[in-house]
C-alpha cells in the first residue's frame, strides 16, 4: 500500500483527532483533510490542529496544519507539504471530496448518524460506536491497559471513565461550563492557579456588550480553579460554550515542559488507527479514486 495515494478525511481537530493526523502524516498519508467547527473547543490548544481554524495555521510536533477555505484549495496544502483544515458539513465534503478513508474523533460518545458506507475504511475513536454495525473499526480510547486497541466486531461496552487519578485528583481537574454564554479569560495555558482562582467569566450572550463595557452582567458567572495548579488546557478566550462543555484542565503536578507535546494516551490512540487502516488495507480501491491515475 503506498499512502500517498489515499485521501484521508478527519471529523475533529482536538488532541486525539490531531494525533491521528500527526502519525498518519509521518507514515506517509501527505492527503490528510481535517474538518473542525468554526469555533473550536479543544482546550489542550498548543497540540491541536483545530487552533489553524482562527490563527490560519498551526503547528503540532513539527507538522503544520493549513486553513484552506474550499475544497478545491486543499489539494495546493498538500503540495505545500501540509494538513488541510476547514470548517464544512461532512456530507459536502464527501460527497465532492471523496475521502479513501474516514475517520471519526470528535469524541461526541455516542453515534450521530456514522455509518459504513460513507468510505471505503471507516474508523471511529470510541466510545459510542460499534465495530461491524455504525464502522469497519473503532479505537478504544480509555485510559488503561486496553487503549489504542482495534475492536473489529464490537466497541458498544466501552464506556466513559473520569479523567485519569493525578496526585488523587479526578474530576476536579476540569472546568467545565454550568449555562450557555461565551466565555472570556486573560489566562494562558501554562500559568498558575490557586484553588477558587478565577480562570475566566462566561457571559450570556444577551449581556455581551454591557461586559465589554465593564459593566456588571447578572447572567454572568466565574469559571474558578477547583484545585492548585497549571493550567494544562483552556478554551480560547471569546468561544461559545454550551451547558456541560468542557473549558479547561488544571494539572496538580505542576508540570510546564510537556504542555506542547501530545500526550502518549494519544499517540497511542494514533498508532491504533494506524493499524487498524494497514490491517484493512484491502478494503481500500486498487487505485484511489483521487490518485489521478
Amino acid at each position: 500500500m503506498d499512502p500517498s495515494r489515499y485521501r484521508i478525511l478527519i471529523r475533529g481537530g482536538g488532541e486525539l483527532a490531531s494525533a491521528t493526523a500527526h502519525h498518519l502524516f509521518r507514515a506517509g498519508f501527505s492527503k490528510i483533510l481535517i474538518l473542525e467547527r468554526r469555533f473550536p473547543k479543544a482546550v489542550r490548544r498548543s497540540v491541536c490542529f483545530s487552533e489553524a481554524i482562527l490563527d490560519a495555521e498551526a503547528t503540532v510536533d513539527g507538522v503544520t496544519a493549513l486553513h484552506v477555505r474550499t475544497l478545491e484549495s486543499v489539494d495546493e496544502a498538500h503540495r505545500q507539504g501540509m494538513i488541510g483544515i476547514m470548517a464544512a458539513t461532512l456530507e459536502r465534503t464527501i460527497e465532492q471530496w471523496h475521502p479513501d478513508v474516514f475517520i471519526e474523533a470528535t469524541m461526541l460518545r455516542q453515534n450521530w448518524g456514522l455509518k459504513r458506507s460513507m468510505a471505503p475504511v471507516v474508523i471511529a475513536l470510541g466510545p459510542g460506536y460499534t465495530a461491524g454495525r455504525d464502522c469497519h473499526a473503532v479505537i478504544d480510547t480509555v485510559r488503561g491497559p486496553m487503549v489504542g486497541s482495534v475492536l473489529e466486531d464490537t466497541g458498544e461496552n466501552l464506556e466513559s471513565l473520569p479523567p485519569a487519578d493525578i496526585m488523587g485528583f479526578t474530576d476536579e481537574r476540569s472546568l467545565k461550563a454550568v449555562r450557555d454564554g461565551i466565555f472570556f479569560t486573560r489566562r494562558k495555558i501554562g500559568d498558575e492557579v490557586e484553588r477558587g482562582e478565577r480562570v475566566g467569566t462566561v457571559v450570556s450572550v444577551f449581556g455581551i456588550d454591557d461586559y465589554r463595557r465593564g459593566v456588571p452582567v447578572d447572567a454572568s458567572y466565574a469559571v474558578t480553579a477547583r484545585i492548585d495548579g497549571v493550567i494544562r488546557g483552556l478554551l480560547r478566550d471569546g468561544v461559545p460554550v454550551k451547558k456541560g462543555d468542557r473549558i479547561g484542565d488544571v494539572d496538580p503536578r505542576g508540570f510546564t515542559d510537556d504542555l506542547d507535546h501530545l500526550s502518549d494516551k494519544s499517540r497511542r490512540v494514533a498508532e491504533g488507527v494506524h493499524e487498524a487502516l494497514v490491517d484493512m488495507c484491502h478494503l481500500l480501491p486498487k487505485v484511489a479514486s483521487n490518485s489521478g491515475e
